[in-house]
């Protein structure tokens, strides 16, 4: 695949590590950062997006995207547990359930970005079951490390 992200934030907030260990597969341990897992909000959107060699197909080629996610371990190999990812295109939804097993679910999303600031709004409105989910954040880059810092002026 080739594809071109943009606009992208990490998100994150500590959670207990027994909180989260019934929801991920018992095959795979929870990859901890100072005795805490984390979970993930990462916003962006997408462009340029096709196979190799082939040209982008309408529809495909351009979406937003929301990933809610985890870290874990498959012994020595670290990797990402994805609870969800919604996407603002619902063929780029199938292709991607299709072609890779992965929790893909349509949702509603809008990417606005104020050149000026370089300040991202980004509002995500989930519209396939299992469950409800919304995302609404504004957020920019910052000059260095936010490290216990709020960089978002406002998420929900």
């Amino acid at each position: 695949m080739v594809q071109k992200w943009h606009d992208l934030l990490f998100a994150h907030w500590a959670v207990q590590p027994e909180q989260l260990r019934p929801l991920v597969p018992a095959q795979v341990e929870l990859d901890l950062f100072q005795g805490k897992a984390y979970v993930a909000v990462t916003p962006f959107h997408m462009s340029g997006i096709r196979a190799r060699f082939f040209p982008p197909l309408p529809g495909f080629s351009r979406f937003p995207e929301l990933n809610v996610r985890t870290y874990v371990r498959y012994g020595d190999i670290p990797g990402v547990y994805f609870f969800s990812l919604d996407a603002g295109s619902m063929p780029a939804v199938w292709a991607a359930r299709a072609s890779y097993g992965l929790p893909y679910l349509q949702a509603e999303m809008t990417v606005k970005s104020e050149p000026a600031s370089s300040v991202i709004e980004y509002a995500s409105r989930r519209l396939q079951n299992p469950r409800p989910a919304e995302f609404r954040g504004r957020y920019g880059p910052s000059p260095g490390p936010a490290s216990g810092k709020n960089v978002l002026s406002n998420i929900s």
